[in-house]
């Protein structure tokens, strides 16, 4: 029966059902660095359960920290495939893996907590990275969500290891389309 249905289905008739990994790097922290995002398509390869690579985004910046660089990963994916979850129309939420406890934990618990303490935390100081926590929390408070999920980091998970090559300038977006394709 599944083989009938990949066969009369039209890709068009799928909701994305996206999955996606991300990475930040700075070396030396602080120094120059760069953050990675690779983007899946669970549905379009329905047929024989692979993953479909969508798109591949890396950006570089020559004076960063590693923890400024896994929130920007995050941020982009959010602003990027975040659903609306106000909008009628159904779509699935993003899963989006990140092997950083920090980012996760500022994303998932800690950004709300500082929200309504005026953007401080438990020790009256400011959180840093203040701006990217910020323009991710206005967006969340507006019905956009992404599903963000922890990934143990260099255990061999191959996409996000694309992720971290992507961040640490090791490989272009170009190079893994082309591998993939």
């Amino acid at each position: 029966m599944k083989s009938y249905l990949c066969q009369i289905q039209k890709r068009e008739e799928f909701v994305l059902s996206l999955i996606i990994y991300t990475d930040g790097s700075a070396h030396p922290n602080p120094g120059p660095g760069g953050f990675g995002v690779i983007v899946l398509d669970k549905n379009k390869n329905l047929c024989n359960n692979n993953y479909t690579l969508v798109e591949s985004y890396t950006k570089q910046f020559n004076k960063t920290t590693n923890n400024e660089m896994e929130l920007k990963a995050i941020l982009y994916s959010f602003l990027n495939y975040g659903i609306n979850i106000n909008n009628k129309e159904f779509a699935e939420i993003p899963v989006v893996y990140s092997d950083s406890s920090y980012a996760i934990n500022t994303f998932n618990d800690w950004m709300f907590r500082w929200a309504a303490a005026g953007w401080r935390k438990s020790n009256k100081q400011t959180p840093e990275n203040l701006e990217i926590i910020q323009a991710y929390y206005d967006w969340y408070q507006k019905g956009y969500r992404i599903d963000l999920r922890k990934v143990k980091g260099h255990n061999g998970n191959e996409w996000n290891e694309l992720a971290d090559q992507l961040a640490t300038g090791k490989i272009t977006p170009e190079e893994i389309m082309n591998v993939r394709k």
